[in-house]
Protein backbone atom coordinates (compact mmCIF):
# COMPACT_ATOMS: atom_id res chain seq x y z
CA UNK A 1 0.00 0.00 0.00
CA UNK A 2 2.94 2.50 0.61
CA UNK A 3 3.19 4.49 -2.28
CA UNK A 4 6.69 6.39 -3.62
CA UNK A 5 7.37 9.81 -2.46
CA UNK A 6 6.85 10.59 -6.59
CA UNK A 7 3.75 8.38 -6.24
CA UNK A 8 2.52 11.09 -3.42
CA UNK A 9 3.82 14.31 -5.06
CA UNK A 10 1.77 12.59 -8.12
CA UNK A 11 -1.46 12.30 -6.17
CA UNK A 12 -0.92 15.83 -4.57
CA UNK A 13 -0.59 17.49 -7.97
CA UNK A 14 -3.57 15.71 -8.92
CA UNK A 15 -5.53 16.89 -6.06
CA UNK A 16 -4.07 20.53 -6.74
CA UNK A 17 -5.49 20.60 -9.65
CA UNK A 18 -9.04 19.11 -9.29
CA UNK A 19 -9.89 21.13 -6.10
CA UNK A 20 -7.78 24.24 -5.64
CA UNK A 21 -7.15 24.87 -9.65
CA UNK A 22 -3.66 24.30 -9.40
CA UNK A 23 -2.83 27.53 -7.22
CA UNK A 24 -0.94 25.81 -4.52
CA UNK A 25 2.89 26.34 -4.66
CA UNK A 26 4.82 22.83 -5.42
CA UNK A 27 5.57 21.47 -1.77
CA UNK A 28 7.34 18.35 -1.14
CA UNK A 29 5.26 14.69 0.28
CA UNK A 30 7.52 12.65 2.72
CA UNK A 31 6.78 9.69 4.54
CA UNK A 32 7.86 10.44 8.33
CA UNK A 33 8.75 7.44 10.69
CA UNK A 34 8.46 9.49 13.74
CA UNK A 35 5.13 10.72 13.19
CA UNK A 36 3.27 8.52 15.51
CA UNK A 37 0.56 10.82 17.20
CA UNK A 38 -0.86 11.91 13.60
CA UNK A 39 -1.88 10.25 10.73
CA UNK A 40 -0.22 13.78 8.65
CA UNK A 41 0.96 17.07 9.15
CA UNK A 42 1.76 20.40 7.15
CA UNK A 43 5.12 21.59 8.72
CA UNK A 44 6.03 25.72 8.09
CA UNK A 45 9.00 27.37 9.26
CA UNK A 46 8.48 30.86 8.81
CA UNK A 47 5.32 33.06 8.23
CA UNK A 48 2.71 32.73 5.27
CA UNK A 49 4.32 33.55 2.49
CA UNK A 50 4.82 31.37 -1.05
CA UNK A 51 8.17 30.11 -2.20
CA UNK A 52 8.98 28.55 -5.02
CA UNK A 53 9.97 24.44 -4.35
CA UNK A 54 13.18 23.46 -6.11
CA UNK A 55 13.25 20.07 -7.01
CA UNK A 56 17.16 19.90 -7.02
CA UNK A 57 17.05 21.44 -3.50
CA UNK A 58 14.28 20.13 -1.61
CA UNK A 59 15.66 20.75 1.99
CA UNK A 60 15.50 24.36 1.05
CA UNK A 61 11.65 24.55 0.95
CA UNK A 62 10.59 26.07 4.10
CA UNK A 63 6.86 23.97 3.74
CA UNK A 64 6.13 20.42 3.55
CA UNK A 65 3.49 17.90 4.32
CA UNK A 66 4.53 15.02 6.24
CA UNK A 67 2.41 11.30 6.16
CA UNK A 68 2.84 8.72 8.92
CA UNK A 69 4.63 5.68 8.26
CA UNK A 70 3.76 3.93 11.01
CA UNK A 71 0.36 4.65 11.39
CA UNK A 72 -0.41 4.10 7.84
CA UNK A 73 1.18 0.89 7.92
CA UNK A 74 -1.13 -0.64 10.86
CA UNK A 75 -4.04 0.58 9.30
CA UNK A 76 -2.90 -1.33 6.09
CA UNK A 77 -3.09 -4.10 7.92
CA UNK A 78 -6.47 -4.18 9.38
CA UNK A 79 -8.43 -2.47 6.36
CA UNK A 80 -8.65 -2.52 2.48
CA UNK A 81 -9.36 1.12 2.87
CA UNK A 82 -6.12 2.57 3.75
CA UNK A 83 -5.64 4.21 0.44
CA UNK A 84 -8.54 5.93 0.97
CA UNK A 85 -7.43 7.06 4.38
CA UNK A 86 -4.54 8.31 2.80
CA UNK A 87 -5.52 10.10 -0.03
CA UNK A 88 -7.89 11.89 2.68
CA UNK A 89 -5.21 12.90 4.86
CA UNK A 90 -3.39 14.10 1.71
CA UNK A 91 -6.49 16.47 1.29
CA UNK A 92 -6.77 17.82 4.58
CA UNK A 93 -3.30 18.88 5.01
CA UNK A 94 -3.63 20.54 1.38
CA UNK A 95 -6.16 22.62 2.59
CA UNK A 96 -3.98 24.06 5.67
CA UNK A 97 -1.45 24.20 2.94
CA UNK A 98 -3.93 26.63 1.02
CA UNK A 99 -5.12 28.85 4.01
CA UNK A 100 -0.82 29.52 4.53
CA UNK A 101 0.19 29.84 0.89
CA UNK A 102 -3.35 31.48 -0.61
CA UNK A 103 -5.28 32.86 2.15
CA UNK A 104 -2.07 34.19 4.19
CA UNK A 105 -3.33 32.89 7.32
CA UNK A 106 -2.23 30.40 10.10
CA UNK A 107 -3.41 27.21 9.26
CA UNK A 108 -6.30 26.31 11.38
CA UNK A 109 -9.91 23.82 11.41
CA UNK A 110 -12.09 27.12 11.68
CA UNK A 111 -14.88 28.23 9.11
CA UNK A 112 -12.42 28.46 5.89
CA UNK A 113 -11.26 24.90 6.24
CA UNK A 114 -14.56 23.74 7.10
CA UNK A 115 -16.25 25.55 3.83
CA UNK A 116 -13.00 24.01 1.54
CA UNK A 117 -13.59 20.43 3.18
CA UNK A 118 -17.32 20.07 2.59
CA UNK A 119 -16.89 21.69 -1.07
CA UNK A 120 -14.52 19.25 -1.46
CA UNK A 121 -16.13 16.22 -0.06
CA UNK A 122 -19.38 16.87 -2.55
CA UNK A 123 -17.43 15.66 -5.20
CA UNK A 124 -17.51 12.16 -3.38
CA UNK A 125 -13.62 11.13 -4.07
CA UNK A 126 -12.38 12.42 -0.70
CA UNK A 127 -14.09 12.29 2.35
CA UNK A 128 -12.00 14.83 4.67
CA UNK A 129 -12.96 15.08 8.52
CA UNK A 130 -11.13 17.05 11.34
CA UNK A 131 -10.76 14.02 13.65
CA UNK A 132 -8.89 10.55 12.36
CA UNK A 133 -10.19 7.31 13.43
CA UNK A 134 -6.77 5.32 14.10
CA UNK A 135 -7.03 5.82 17.83
CA UNK A 136 -5.82 2.12 18.49
CA UNK A 137 -2.75 3.12 16.03
CA UNK A 138 -1.62 5.97 17.79
CA UNK A 139 -1.97 4.13 21.31
CA UNK A 140 -0.31 1.00 19.60
CA UNK A 141 2.79 3.25 19.26
CA UNK A 142 2.94 5.61 22.26
CA UNK A 143 5.70 4.68 24.31
CA UNK A 144 5.29 7.17 26.92
CA UNK A 145 2.17 9.09 28.53
CA UNK A 146 1.85 12.49 31.00
CA UNK A 147 -1.44 13.89 32.51
CA UNK A 148 -2.07 16.85 33.26
CA UNK A 149 -2.90 17.26 37.19
CA UNK A 150 -5.41 19.88 36.92
CA UNK A 151 -8.18 18.42 34.19
CA UNK A 152 -6.70 15.34 33.44
CA UNK A 153 -5.88 15.62 29.46
CA UNK A 154 -3.44 12.82 28.46
CA UNK A 155 -0.92 13.03 26.32
CA UNK A 156 0.80 10.27 24.47
CA UNK A 157 4.43 10.50 22.71
CA UNK A 158 6.53 7.70 20.67
CA UNK A 159 9.58 9.33 22.37
CA UNK A 160 10.40 11.52 25.59
CA UNK A 161 10.17 14.93 23.94
CA UNK A 162 7.69 16.23 27.01
CA UNK A 163 9.72 17.57 29.63
CA UNK A 164 7.08 18.96 32.40
CA UNK A 165 9.71 21.53 34.03
CA UNK A 166 9.23 23.26 30.46
CA UNK A 167 6.02 22.48 29.36
CA UNK A 168 2.23 22.94 30.63
CA UNK A 169 -1.21 21.03 29.46
CA UNK A 170 -2.02 23.35 26.59
CA UNK A 171 -5.94 23.13 27.68
CA UNK A 172 -5.50 24.58 31.19
CA UNK A 173 -1.96 25.04 31.48
CA UNK A 174 -1.93 22.60 34.13
CA UNK A 175 1.23 21.15 35.14
CA UNK A 176 1.87 18.08 33.90
CA UNK A 177 3.57 14.63 35.31
CA UNK A 178 4.58 11.39 34.05
CA UNK A 179 2.32 8.65 34.14
CA UNK A 180 3.99 4.80 34.79
CA UNK A 181 3.78 2.38 32.84
CA UNK A 182 0.97 0.68 34.23
CA UNK A 183 -1.40 3.58 34.26
CA UNK A 184 -0.75 4.29 30.72
CA UNK A 185 -3.93 2.56 29.66
CA UNK A 186 -5.93 5.88 30.75
CA UNK A 187 -8.53 6.73 27.88
CA UNK A 188 -7.42 10.20 26.14
CA UNK A 189 -9.47 12.40 24.26
CA UNK A 190 -9.73 11.17 20.95
CA UNK A 191 -7.03 13.12 18.34
CA UNK A 192 -7.59 16.30 16.40
CA UNK A 193 -6.10 16.84 13.42
CA UNK A 194 -4.71 20.63 14.85
CA UNK A 195 -5.76 22.49 17.98
CA UNK A 196 -3.67 24.92 18.70
CA UNK A 197 -5.25 24.93 22.22
CA UNK A 198 -4.53 21.22 22.73
CA UNK A 199 -1.04 21.83 22.35
CA UNK A 200 1.57 22.39 25.01
CA UNK A 201 2.62 25.47 26.53
CA UNK A 202 5.98 26.61 27.40
CA UNK A 203 6.52 27.55 31.02
CA UNK A 204 7.21 31.56 31.60
CA UNK A 205 10.77 32.57 29.29
CA UNK A 206 10.87 28.17 27.89
CA UNK A 207 9.99 26.44 24.54
CA UNK A 208 6.84 25.70 23.57
CA UNK A 209 6.06 23.01 20.95
CA UNK A 210 3.34 24.77 19.24
CA UNK A 211 2.63 27.76 17.91
CA UNK A 212 5.80 30.74 18.37
CA UNK A 213 8.54 28.55 19.32
CA UNK A 214 11.36 29.36 18.43
CA UNK A 215 13.16 26.70 18.03
CA UNK A 216 10.33 24.09 16.24
CA UNK A 217 8.29 24.59 13.39
CA UNK A 218 4.43 25.62 13.78
CA UNK A 219 2.58 22.40 12.41
CA UNK A 220 -0.73 21.32 11.86
CA UNK A 221 -1.34 17.60 12.19
CA UNK A 222 -4.20 14.87 11.58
Amino acid sequence: MTLSVEQLQTEWRRLNERYFEGLLPPIPVVWSRRLTSSVGMFVSRGGPRPRAFDDAMPNRTTREIRLSEPLMARLAERTPYAGQELLNTLAHEMIHQWQFDILKRKPNHGPDFVRKMTDMNRSGLVAITIYHSLHKEVLALAQFAWRCKNCGRVYRRQRKTIQPRRHLCGTCRGALQELPILSRTVAAPPPTLHSPTAQLQPMPSQLSLGWGAPLAPHTDTR
